[in-house]
């Protein structure tokens, strides 16, 4: 089958023949129907991931199940599938213990190198252990759920990383309560799945933050109370102006940057939770003040694919999709084929779409 392989770090993706090796215990292949790409994906290809080269990216997607491995007890042959950019093993310490969105498998099973297969010869891993940006894939089960089978593919390619990411920030993690002020740093695909997922939970007003202009109409045509620009007004003192002086009840990041982080630890109030979920290089550092970090009460919290529990949270937030709550259309701006794939990348490089979609 074909797949779209990075060769070495910085380079564009090759479309090669790519033979996958028999599914092993706890594994399935897939016949991949749709991949969401996201800004992670492109970083990964410019040596984030820390996989070797040559290997297949992509990691939130869906597909169905053509074949399982011994042991297989998620999925079925036939099942339509979505994957996360997380994992859920339902065995490790954190899984047992009410946080699988630090799953042993996140890092300890996909940071490390993955053969799938061989092209011309040549081992090719799976890039942060999925691999998608290929007709087929070989998963370990442990990053899929099943999910209906009606669902459109590309819907179902969002669920695992904007989606889950950004609902799942909103609901399980900072728990955004009926009423609460929520303000959200950033409008690309995460932030907007997070102005959805307020919307979803009561806030009583949603202010997004966002540079690019662009992102700001979309944020206002899905109905976003305020849409701020960061380079026409000091939007801390805005916020604080919109909530009588306090700042918000809930501030989420979703930027990518560090500035982004230090600015959604001052725009929350006192005893206020701060939700930080950008993937950032390895060694990054953010200067923190002292007295937010203490006497301020603040709450801040990281979120791995939204709180992380893939069983529970991909399925029911593809069924709000199937009865409406949810929509598509406005945050997939545009498809490409498989043959098309480094032109995806340079679109979600330069920011020109919110989210584009692979149909290998």
């Amino acid at each position: 089958m074909r797949a779209a392989v990075l060769p070495a770090y910085g380079e564009t993706m090759e479309i090669r023949d790519l033979t996958l090796r028999e599914p092993g215990p706890g594994e399935v292949i897939v016949d991949v129907d749709a991949v969401a790409v996201c800004l992670t994906d492109v970083l990964g290809s410019e040596g984030l991931t820390m996989v070797p080269a040559p290997f297949v990216g992509g990691h939130s997607g869906t597909g169905i199940v053509r074949e399982i491995g011994e042991g297989v007890t998620r999925v079925k042959v036939g099942d339509r599938i979505a994957t996360a950019g997380g994992a859920q093993c339902t065995l490790c310490h954190a899984c047992t213990h009410g946080t699988p969105a630090a799953c042993d498998h996140i890092f300890g099973g996909m940071v490390p190198p993955r053969v799938i297969g061989q092209a011309g010869g040549v081992d090719i891993n799976a890039e942060g252990g999925v691999g998608l940006f290929a007709e087929q894939a070989l998963l370990r089960e442990t990053v899929l759920a099943p999910i209906p089978a009606d669902l459109p593919p590309v819907a179902a390619s969002m669920l695992g990383c904007g989606v889950i990411g950004g609902l799942g920030a909103v609901l399980n993690v900072a728990r955004v309560r009926l009423g609460d002020t929520v303000v959200i740093v950033g409008a690309g695909h995460l932030g907007l799945w997070m102005l959805r997922g307020a919307q979803i939970a009561g806030a009583s007003t949603v202010t997004v933050i966002e540079s690019l202009e662009g992102r700001r109409k979309t944020a206002a045509a899905l109905g976003a109370d305020h849409v701020l620009d960061p380079a026409e007004v000091d939007v801390v003192q805005a916020v604080r102006d919109l909530t009588n002086g306090r700042g918000a009840d809930v501030a989420l990041e979703a930027a990518g940057t560090g500035s982004g982080i230090e600015l959604a630890a001052q725009l929350s109030r006192g005893g206020g939770t701060v939700v930080y979920t950008s993937m950032a290089w390895p060694g990054d550092t953010v200067p923190m003040p002292t007295l937010d970090l203490t006497v301020s009460a603040k709450r801040f919290l990281s979120s791995q694919s939204g709180g992380g529990d893939l069983l529970r949270d991909l399925p029911a937030y593809a069924q709000l999709f199937r009865d409406g709550t949810l929509d598509a259309d406005v945050i997939a701006e545009k498809t490409f084929t498989l043959e098309q794939i480094n032109d995806a990348f340079e679109t979600a490089r330069r920011r020109e779409v919110l989210t584009g979609v692979v149909l290998p």
